[in-house]
């Protein structure tokens, strides 16, 4: 589902690249809609990419590969790739245009990019706490504070790839959404569990921007928010398909 928005755009025969792969699903999926041709997923993180391949290995997957990369430098000659894809990945970079940059040059003429990211500017919510919004803009600071990119990018997709030698940007969008009872408690959970993880507790005290009182408050607040019968949350992701 997370690429469907690129899979009219791919055929058999095209040679794929996964920037910032994660532990592999997505990338596996689109394996199989290129096959026999390769997709190669890189990520940063080791782990990821460890547990992508026992995915693909489980899967019995064979035309997906997976390897440590950083998407500022990829480990590939000029005009490799036929496709690319990149997935939740600029939120987290402090220069997306580079990394879009590598990314077309690795890419053969008329090659074809996806790339999808969150728009934190399209969220929805009830019921609303205050003590959830203090606890948004605590995690926008943080990471603003850590040069850790921008949660709202999705909006400049197509802005992004033209400004990094992109042809023919076509940007769209879709929602996702917790809708029921044991949705909205999940991710009630997952706030909260965040909120309370001590290194991020210990950065965010140290740097003066909370204390481990609110903290907790803001932990109790989204469990409270996610055992809500009428809970209700939406996002934004934002696609973009463009051309070299």
């Amino acid at each position: 589902r997370n690429a469907a928005f690129l899979l009219p755009h791919l055929r058999s025969g095209m040679r794929l690249l996964d920037a910032g792969c994660g532990p592999g699903s997505i990338t596996i999926g689109l394996a199989e809609a290129i096959a026999p041709s390769e997709a190669i997923g890189i990520d940063a993180n080791p782990e990821s990419i460890a547990a992508a391949r026992a995915m693909a290995t489980e899967r019995s997957v064979t035309n997906a590969r997976f390897d440590v990369g950083d998407v500022y430098a990829l480990p590939f000659e000029d005009a490799t790739f036929d496709a690319a894809f990149c997935h939740a990945v600029l939120q987290h970079l402090a220069d997306p245009p580079a990394a879009l940059r590598e990314i077309h040059r690795v890419l053969k003429p008329n090659g074809v990019i996806g790339i999808a990211d969150a728009d934190h500017d399209g969220f929805v919510m009830w019921p609303r706490d205050p003590l959830i919004d203090r606890s948004l803009e605590l995690l926008d600071t943080l990471r603003q504070r850590s040069g850790g990119g921008d949660p709202r990018v999705g909006k400049r997709l197509r802005e992004l790839l033209h400004e990094a030698g992109f042809a023919r940007g076509d940007g769209s969008a879709t929602a996702e959404y917790e809708g029921t009872g044991d949705a909205t408690r999940m991710a009630g959970e997952w706030q909260a569990r965040y909120l309370e993880a001590p290194p991020l507790v210990e950065h965010a005290v140290a740097l003066g921007l909370t204390t481990h009182d609110e903290l907790a408050a803001m932990a109790a607040a989204w469990r409270a928010w996610g055992a809500n019968p009428g809970a209700f949350r939406a996002t934004f992701w934002c696609e973009a398909v463009a051309w070299v």
